[in-house]
């Protein structure tokens, strides 16, 4: 136990003194907090009692966007559903090329697997680091509501309301499913031999595979249309399209981050929830944190066992 104490201890020291974490943090923390502030700052000033105001219209918005517990939900939406790639998986992405990457590029791998005990004491610190410093990221997105949307309700008509306690589920939730990502960046890194092509496996080859398993069925159940058969071609293909991305490895990831989404759309007085209206896609926005986790869980334990067999028998050039 104590071996494993010196490793995880190790690991946090040495990523505290990288800046790459402090940036990211200073993103999440600090400039998107601001940044829902100055919009809510815009809308109240600026739309807020003229033509386009019915009355509460403005309000619902502003509360919507900077209010207290919105500037924690928004954070943690931010995390899953930005665009082009979703921030959560940069941050796993940046922690665990920090933790298993930089000991190859700076040639120290010999060196720590003779210092420590045993590979998986090694491993495993490693990894408990690094899901250590992931949670440190999304507490600080948390608490960043509470302590910028306090700022915010002194020149907006913002409150703390709000269900605290089922947010801050939702984001443990999040916390818990990025193991299987972590799992998966230590695996690419640790297999690829590279930092560069590690990172980029992770960044787009999900994507890519589910890509290419999604084409292949649509090709090999597609017939030749006739018309006796096109309507039962089209629904296959519509049942194929919301069955197939719910055991997607990218679709049950984000899912805890999607589900404020639901409450977003409600506050703004939008119609229906996410995945409601999105016809033969449905599947891509199906929000089931059970399935979810087991889903996650499957792929988790995979990763672990491919990183555990290899990182414990390969020799380190």
């Amino acid at each position: 136990m104590s071996a494993l104490v010196n490793v995880i201890r190790a690991e946090l020291f040495k990523a505290a003194r990288k800046r790459r974490l402090y940036l990211l943090a200073i993103l999440l923390w600090v400039i998107f907090p601001l940044l829902l502030l100055f919009v809510g700052w815009l809308l109240q000033t600026r739309v807020a009692g003229t033509f386009v105001d019915n009355g509460t219209g403005v309000g619902a918005v502003v509360e919507a966007v900077a209010a207290p517990l919105a500037i924690s939900r928004n954070s943690l939406v931010l995390l899953g559903n930005s665009a082009p790639v979703a921030l959560l998986i940069v941050a796993v992405v940046l922690i665990a090329a920090l933790l298993i990457g930089d000991e190859r590029s700076q040639n120290m791998w010999k060196t720590v697997l003779t210092v420590q005990p045993d590979r998986l004491t090694v491993l495993l610190g490693k990894l408990i680091a690094a899901m250590l410093l992931l949670g440190l990221l999304l507490l600080g997105s948390y608490l960043s509501g509470p302590l910028f949307g306090a700022l915010g309700t002194l020149f907006l008509p913002t409150s703390f309301s709000g269900d605290w306690g089922g947010l801050a589920g939702l984001y443990l939730l999040q916390w818990l499913y990025a193991t299987a990502a972590m799992l998966f960046t230590f695996l690419m890194i640790w297999l690829l031999r590279s930092n560069l092509l590690g990172i980029v496996a992770v960044l787009f080859l999900p994507g890519l595979l589910e890509g290419m398993v999604t084409f292949y069925q649509v090709v090999v159940g597609f017939d030749r249309l006739n018309r006796f058969n096109a309507i039962l071609q089209t629904l296959r293909l519509r049942q194929l399209f919301e069955e197939l991305p719910r055991y997607f490895f990218t679709t049950n990831l984000y899912t805890p981050s999607r589900l404020p989404l639901n409450d977003v759309t409600a506050a703004l007085g939008l119609p229906g929830g996410v995945g409601n209206n999105a016809g033969p896609f449905a599947g891509l926005f199906d929000l089931d944190l059970t399935r979810a986790a087991w889903v996650l869980g499957l792929y988790a334990a995979l990763f672990a066992a491919v990183l555990i067999w290899s990182f414990t028998r390969r020799d380190i050039a």
